[in-house]
């Protein structure tokens, strides 16, 4: 062993000494001057604690990938670090040690590719890495890293044939193998991993990066690429683009299913595959209707011996009128999934007008139907006529053969046909419910209908994809002409049914949505009623200039209010209604609350200008990787939210589209602002000039400057310069939104004088736990980047306050750490503290408010209002809160908060201490916190004060429209 040591010799194959020596030249030193006896004894004796031992393991990369595996998790397992616990366990488990080595990549491939060596111990078959474990298994065959491809970012094959003097470094046993040499090379930036990346590109691309690779902080533009560039869908080539690609076919949801990491690797490992169709063209609709014809028709011999049933002792609850003529298959479909759709009971009238073929046998099908026979001329509006006698509820659904509905449909629609009544002052009241209908071909027919002033009908989003964000939101509609509409009996039994005056069915049912407008009932577009038109009736007639005229004849006042027929007005046309105010409300990203930050903020608003009855329209900067479940999960269904876009390209278009379409442009965020003047000014003629709103979440020039004086950093100019600087496109907006009293002083300082001010919305819920029913210290907020306000603050208590808790509260005493973090963020070494349990994101973060006893927040440097104050006090949790917070809020120390000082260590603790064990005070603090946020933070407050800003928005807008 010793003379090993001293020939330089690693011990065994998991701890590589040469390596170890040239990653950590402190050591090399150390041990050059007697120190140490070796590399390994370095890391035995203290490396092991944040350094790793392998090249193709990192302690830093494990424990962040595997945030289960803090310092008090590998206490229980009694593990030395993560490196002992990825030998011990995590190796088998089939996790992964490094970005460049995939486990279950290299099994798959070792499957395929038989040992070529002949140490009998080595030359295990593939089918034994579950039992030795992928990273064993490679250890002990260097050559896989030549042979195998072990990583998508690392193609050997192509490597070596580009490279061909790493073949001959390999063969001369400088390098174990390929992957090695790229790894270890000394000059990273001289060789590309694969073919589809390229260093100079990427480079010129992104020119910051050459300041992170001279600083150390990464390897090369590779290194940066693979550890964050991929993960921002960066292009690593003149021929990929990641961002659009991430928005073609699966892509996105493969990612947010955990398929796979980033959209590079989804590339790479999926770009040689082709859809089997990805050469044809698509088929024309009526091939997808015959195929749903034949569909249907393969229910006839099933259903003969399992019949459908309606039959039901209980009481229905909804009432279905079903026109039909022949096509009996059609018919069927129609029942059948009306039947899986509705489970309780429902009562279904079948109207036949005169039907020749086995619709006469319909009874034979689908028992406990009541079926109305009546002449082969019977239309429409009579037929809805004739089945009125026979409806027994309150709802009607009038149905179409051929029509299915979908999972949910009528329960969504049943939600909502009378959920607006009396909702909110001077709105109508919904009487109508019409839904997202489906061609054959998965694509809508239509989203609503609108009436054009000239009588015309326009099927709003015809052809395109059934997720698209503009037809995913609730709203009004002129019409539904599809029959898949939910009724009000008594409205039908007001409007005395369909007009007999249209030919078509299209015609009948726009004339009944404004007769219904004229009684005070609207159309709702319920885009959650999802239902698809097989076939659509050849026979019938079809909406011509007859019933037009007709329609115009019945309607002029109200066709009066409605917009030209035009491709440029169609957003402004899709919404029924002239009230409506409609809103775009730009941000960095979709604003969901997992975000954290001041993302919680911008929710609240959009949720509360919905709630005011604006028609708001969320546009990120940048496109949302979130899945969707959880994004339409934030936001109430009357917000359209283009998550799929990046206006940071595409806003022209959008401008351009919805020309003259919204009343107020809101923009959150002052940088957002500057880097859209340009798109906004050439877009001036189409937008709400006078309605241009700045929300400048929070004035970042001050916070800039404090933390330059905390961190020591250099400072360019003053912070009258930054703010300058900061504000210089804020001449735009008519108004200028701060966050609180503070931010509003500086805005009006800097000599703004359209500043309005709107915080938080935080109602109280306060959870009924007691002092004695709680305990350990509590830290919940989202760390975006590093370095962040939040990152410093975490770092910063973990390495000077924690400390100096130790005598002054119970050991068992645990820190715990929560909150949404970005994919750079590695809070890793913290967790090596035995006190600290870091969870990552929390869906529900009631049960952490409930069940700890303090809450911690020790910022330094921030702008704006901190949130996950407002909150934690909100569930009726106590905070202990650096001095800056404090002011930023307005409350007091001992009263509605405790005030740890300003970058004061000592007194952060002693505070802390004091409110942890001092019931009396924890209850004082506790209730203070709760009073002031009833006072100032309540929904109904908020709204006000909301409100009151927007309506002089709209006044301003108003004005500069003239």
């Amino acid at each position: 062993m010793t003379e090993g040591k001293a020939l330089g010799f690693s011990p065994n194959r998991f701890f590589d000494e040469k390596w170890y020596l040239t990653a950590n030249p402190d050591v090399a030193s150390a041990v050059r001057h007697g120190g140490f006896a070796s590399g390994f004894d370095h890391y035995r004796l203290n490396g092991h604690s944040d350094r790793s031992p392998h090249w193709l393991f990192s302690e830093a990369y494990y424990l962040s990938r595997y945030p289960d595996l803090t310092r008090s998790t590998l206490d229980r397992l009694g593990l030395i670090n993560g490196y002992d616990h990825y030998l011990t366990y995590g190796d088998r488990e089939f996790r992964s040690g490094h970005l460049f080595f995939d486990p279950r990549l290299f099994y798959s491939n070792a499957l395929l590719t038989p040992s070529d060596t002949g140490d009998t111990d080595a030359a295990r078959p593939a089918t034994a890495i579950p039992e030795l474990g992928p990273f064993a298994t490679f250890l002990g065959q260097p050559a896989f890293g030549s042979t195998v491809r072990v990583t998508w970012y690392f193609d050997p094959q192509w490597y070596q044939s580009t490279y061909p003097e790493v073949i001959m470094a390999v063969q001369d046993g400088d390098f174990e193998n390929a992957l090695h040499h790229f790894l270890t090379s000394i000059t990273p930036q001289a060789f590309c991993a694969l073919e589809w990346f390229s260093e100079d590109y990427y480079l010129e691309l992104y020119p910051d990066i050459g300041n992170a690779i001279s600083g150390g902080h990464v390897r090369s533009a590779y290194d940066h690429f693979v550890r964050y560039g991929a993960l921002e869908r960066r292009k690593p080539h003149p021929d990929i683009d990641l961002l659009e690609y991430f928005f073609t076919g699966t892509v996105r949801a493969d990612i947010e299913n955990g398929l796979v990491r980033d959209a590079f690797v989804h590339w790479l490992s999926r770009r040689h595959i082709r859809a089997r169709d990805a050469d044809a063209s698509r088929p024309e609709l009526k091939k997808y209707e015959g195929l749903a014809a034949r569909k249907a028709e393969s229910l006839i011999p099933l259903l003969v011996r399992h019949p459908l049933s309606f039959t039901s002792k209980e009481a229905p609850s909804l009432s279905v009128v079903l026109y039909v003529h022949n096509r009996l298959p059609l018919t069927l479909s129609t029942l059948a999934a009306l039947r899986t759709t509705v489970r309780g009971s429902i009562e279904v009238i079948v109207v036949d007008a005169g039907s020749r073929d086995d619709t006469r046998y319909l009874e034979q099908f689908a028992g406990g139907v009541h079926i109305v026979r009546l002449a082969q001329t019977t239309t429409r509006p009579e037929a809805l006529k004739a089945a009125l006698p026979y409806i027994t509820t309150d709802t009607v659904l009038w149905l179409g053969q051929g029509v299915r509905l979908e999972h949910g449909a009528i329960t969504a629609a049943l939600s909502q046909l009378s959920a607006q009544a009396s909702r909110r002052s001077g709105k109508p009241r919904a009487g109508i419910v019409t839904g997202r209908i489906l061609r054959a071909d998965d694509r809508i027919q239509e989203a609503g209908t609108i009436i054009w002033r000239d009588g015309s009908l326009g099927h709003y989003m015809e052809g395109a994809a059934l997720e698209v964000p503009e037809a995913s939101f609730r709203r009004l509609t002129a019409c539904g002409t599809v029959p898949c509409l939910l009724i009000s009996r008594a409205l039908i039994e007001t409007l005395d049914g369909f007009s007999p005056e249209f030919a078509s069915e299209a015609g009948a049912l726009a004339d009944f949505s404004l007769r219904a407008a004229e009684k005070g009932f609207a159309t709702l577009y319920e885009p959650a009623m999802i239902a698809t038109l097989d076939v659509r009736d050849a026979d019938a007639p079809s909406y011509d200039t007859a019933d037009m005229r007709t329609l115009r004849r019945r309607h002029a006042a109200a066709l009066l209010d409605a917009e030209p027929p035009s491709p440029t007005l169609l957003m402004r046309a899709r919404t029924a209604g002239k009230k409506t105010r409609r809103i775009l409300f730009i941000e960095d990203r979709i604003p969901t609350r997992r975000l954290g930050s001041g993302f919680v903020r911008s929710n609240d608003i959009v949720r509360t200008m919905a709630a005011l009855g604006h028609e708001v329209t969320v546009a990120p900067i940048y496109s949302s990787t979130a899945p969707l479940p959880a994004i339409y999960a934030d936001f109430p269904p009357e917000v359209e939210l283009l998550h799929d876009r990046n206006y940071e390209v595409e806003l022209d278009r959008l401008l351009q589209e919805r020309s003259g379409a919204y009343d107020c442009v809101w923009i959150g965020r002052t940088h957002n602002l500057g880097r859209l003047l340009p798109i906004l000014m050439g877009h001036a003629s189409c937008l709400p000039t006078g309605g241009i709103v700045l929300d400048t979440e929070a004035v970042t020039a001050p916070r800039t400057a404090l933390r330059a004086e905390l961190l020591h950093l250099p400072q360019t100019g003053t912070v009258s310069e930054a703010l300058e600087e900061e504000l210089s496109c804020a001449w735009l907006c008519e108004t200028i939104v701060a966050v609180n009293a503070v931010d509003a002083a500086v805005l009006r300082d800097a000599g703004y004088d359209n500043v309005a001010e709107l915080g938080h919305l935080c109602p109280v819920r306060p959870t009924p736990a007691t002092w004695s029913d709680r305990r350990d210290l509590l830290f919940l907020g989202a760390i975006h980047e590093p370095d962040s306000p939040n990152h410093d603050s975490l770092i910063w208590f973990i390495r000077e306050v924690l400390p100096l808790l130790k005598d002054r509260l119970p050991d068992d005493v645990r820190f715990t750490v929560a909150g949404f973090l970005g994919p750079a963020v590695d809070l890793s070494a913290l967790g090596r503290d035995p006190r600290v349990e870091l969870i990552g994101p929390v869906a529900d973060t009631s049960e952490l408010y409930k069940t700890h006893r303090v809450f911690v927040a020790p910022t330094r440097f921030a702008g704006g209002i901190p949130f996950k104050v407002h909150e934690a006090a909100s569930y009726g949790l106590p905070v202990v809160a650096s001095d800056l917070l404090c002011r930023q809020l307005g409350w007091r120390d001992g009263l509605e908060i405790v005030s740890g000082g300003t970058n004061d260590p000592q007194r952060f603790a002693a505070r802390l201490a004091d409110l942890y064990s001092d019931e009396e005070l924890w209850t004082a603090v506790r209730a203070g916190s709760l009073q002031v946020l009833a006072d100032e933070n309540s929904e109904k407050s908020y709204m006000a004060r909301l409100s009151q800003i927007l309506q002089n928005v709209f006044a301003n807008s108003d004005r500069s429209s003239r």
